[in-house]
C-alpha cells in the first residue's frame, strides 16, 4: 500500500522505512506545528498511531487538539522548567525563544510577539505520561535543541529513534555540535542526515541503523499528500470533464431543438410585439383623451368653483344690503314719527291762543329785526373805524392803575361783551383763530330738516 508522506523533507519515509513492522506505536513530537502541513507524526496519526504532540504556540494548539484528540496535546515549551520568555513570528512555524533570533525577525519585518510561556522538562512530560515504549521522539525547537535534549535524562524512557532539526532555521549552517554530544553520550548513534534533521538510532536497536542507508526512493513506493491531493483532484476533473462530455453531447441535440423552437418562439413574439405595440397606441391615444376629459372636468370644476365663490358673494352683499335696508327703514320709521310728533307739537302751537295773541307782537318784532339789520349793515363801518380810531385812547386809559382790570372783568375775553366786542372789530382773525366750521349734516339729518320746515310752512299758512 502506498504511504502517504506528510513531512516536510521526507522524515516520516525514513521512519516509516525503519519502523513498518511496529503496528500502532508511539511517538513524542516536540514542537509540533501544523496538524497536517509538513507534519512528521501526521502519516503515523493516520495509521493508528498515538503519541504526545508539544506545541507552545496557543495558535496552532487549538489546532492539534481538533485534529489529534486521542493525542496528549500539550500548550507548554520544553526545557529546564519554570517561565519562559518565548517569541511568536505571526503565521509561521518560526517562534523561537531565542531572543537574537527574534530581533532578526523583526529586522526581517516580520510580526513578532512576545510571550510568557511554561517549561516543562521531557522527563517530567515523559513520567507524567507513561508508555511502554517511545518509538521515535521529534525535536525542532528553532534554536532551543540543546535545551529541550538538556531535559531528558534518556535512562527511563529511550526512544528507538531521535530525529532533530541540525540547521539554523532557513539556512544550511550546521547546529548539530550544540547538541549532538548530548545523544552520543546517552548511548545513542548518528544514523542519517537529510540536510535539515539528523537521524539518531539508541544502541539497542542498532539493526535499525541500515535502514537509513539510503534517501528516500522509489522502493519506499511514497507519494505526497500534496501531490496526492492534487492526483486526486486531476482524476476528479477527468471524471468531471467527462461527464461534462456527455453533457454536452446531450445538450448540443436539446440546443438544436431549443433553436428551432426559439425561432417559432421568435416569429410568435414578434406578432405578439407589434399587436402589443398597436394595443400601447391605443391605449395611449385613450389615456390622451382620458388626460383631456379630466382637464376639461378640472376647468369646469375650477369654473364652477368661481362660480359658487361669486354666489356667496353675491348672497353676503344681498344680506347685507337687506340688513341695511332693514337698519334704514327702522330709522325712517323713527323719523316719521318724529316728524309726526313735531307736526303734532307745531300744530297744536299754531293753533293755541297765545300764538294768535302774539302774532301782532311777533310782526313787530320781525320788522324790527330787520329795520335794525339794515341800519347796522349801514352804520356798522362808520363804528367799526371809530372803534379802530379810539383804540389809542383805550390803551391809554388801559394803562391807569385799576381801569384795565375793571375793563378785563367787564369785557374779558372770556366774557361774553368781551366775545362779541372782539368779533365785531376782528372778525376775520377770529374766524381763523379756533372757531370750528359748522359740522355738515348727514343726508338723512338735512331730509329731516326739510321735512320739518315743509311742515312747519304748512302749519303756518294753515
Amino acid at each position: 500500500m502506498t504511504f502517504v508522506s506528510y513531512a516536510q523533507n521526507f522524515e516520516d519515509v525514513m521512519l516509516h522505512r525503519a519502523l513498518k513492522h511496529v503496528q500502532h506505536g508511539v511517538y513524542v513530537d516536540v514542537g509540533a506545528q501544523h496538524p497536517t502541513v509538513d507534519s512528521v507524526t501526521k502519516a503515523f496519526s493516520l495509521n493508528g498511531w498515538r503519541g504526545i504532540n508539544i506545541e507552545p504556540v496557543k495558535h496552532w494548539f487549538d489546532m492539534l487538539k481538533e485534529d489529534r484528540p486521542h493525542d496528549i496535546n500539550l500548550n507548554v515549551a520544553v526545557g529546564e522548567g519554570g517561565a519562559l520568555s518565548f517569541f511568536e513570528v505571526q503565521g509561521t512555524g518560526l517562534s523561537t525563544n531565542d531572543a537574537e533570533l527574534a530581533a532578526r525577525y523583526v529586522a526581517e519585518g516580520r510580526e513578532v510577539i512576545e510571550r510568557t510561556v511554561r517549561a516543562v522538562p521531557l522527563d517530567e512530560i515523559l513520567s507524567a505520561h507513561p508508555f511502554d515504549e517511545v518509538h521515535f521522539l521529534k525535536v525542532d525547537c528553532e534554536g532551543a535543541e540543546r535545551a529541550a535534549l538538556a531535559s531528558c535524562s534518556f535512562a527511563t524512557v529511550r526512544p528507538w529513534i531521535i530525529v532533530v532539526e541540525a540547521t539554523e532555521p532557513n539556512s544550511q549552517v550546521s547546529t548539530a555540535w550544540q547538541w549532538e554530544d548530548l545523544l552520543t553520550e546517552r548511548g545513542y548513534v548518528r544514523a542519517y542526515n537529510d540536510g535539515l534533521n539528523l537521524y539518531f538510532v539508541a544502541k539497542e536497536h542498532e539493526e535499525l541503523v541500515a535502514a537509513f542507508n539510503l534517501p528516500p526512493n522509489v522502493f519506499d513506493d511514497y507519494e505526497r499528500a500534496r501531490d496526492k491531493e492534487a492526483h486526486e483532484q486531476r482524476v476528479e476533473f477527468h471524471l468531471l470533464a467527462h461527464n461534462l462530455n456527455i453533457e454536452v453531447n446531450a445538450l448540443r441535440s436539446s440546443v438544436a431543438d431549443l433553436s428551432r423552437s426559439l425561432g417559432v418562439v421568435t416569429e410568435e413574439h414578434t406578432r405578439w410585439r407589434a399587436r402589443a405595440n398597436e394595443d400601447l397606441l391605443a391605449a395611449v391615444a385613450r389615456r390622451d383623451a382620458l388626460l383631456a376629459a379630466v382637464a376639461q372636468r378640472d376647468a369646469l370644476l375650477a369654473a364652477d368653483a368661481r362660480r359658487d365663490a361669486l354666489h356667496n358673494s353675491m348672497i353676503n352683499e344681498h344680506s347685507r344690503v337687506i340688513q341695511q335696508h332693514r337698519e334704514l327703514t327702522g330709522r325712517v320709521a323713527q323719523l316719521e314719527l318724529e316728524v309726526s310728533r313735531r307736526d303734532d307739537i307745531v300744530h297744536a302751537m299754531v293753533r293755541s291762543t297765545s300764538w294768535r295773541i302774539t302774532a301782532p307782537v311777533r310782526l313787530v318784532k320781525g320788522q324790527s329785526v330787520r329795520v335794525a339789520r339794515a341800519v347796522w349793515r349801514l352804520s356798522r363801518p362808520i363804528v367799526a373805524r371809530a372803534a379802530r380810531a379810539s383804540k389809542p385812547l383805550l390803551h391809554a386809559a388801559l394803562r391807569t392803575p385799576g381801569f384795565r382790570a375793571a375793563v378785563r372783568l367787564v369785557a374779558g375775553p372770556q366774557t361774553a361783551i368781551g366775545r362779541r366786542g372782539r368779533a365785531f372789530l376782528f372778525p376775520v382773525a377770529l374766524a381763523g383763530a379756533g372757531n370750528e366750521p359748522p359740522v355738515a349734516m348727514t343726508e338723512s339729518a338735512e331730509a329731516m330738516e326739510v321735512q320739518l320746515r315743509a311742515a312747519i310752512e304748512r302749519k303756518l299758512r294753515g
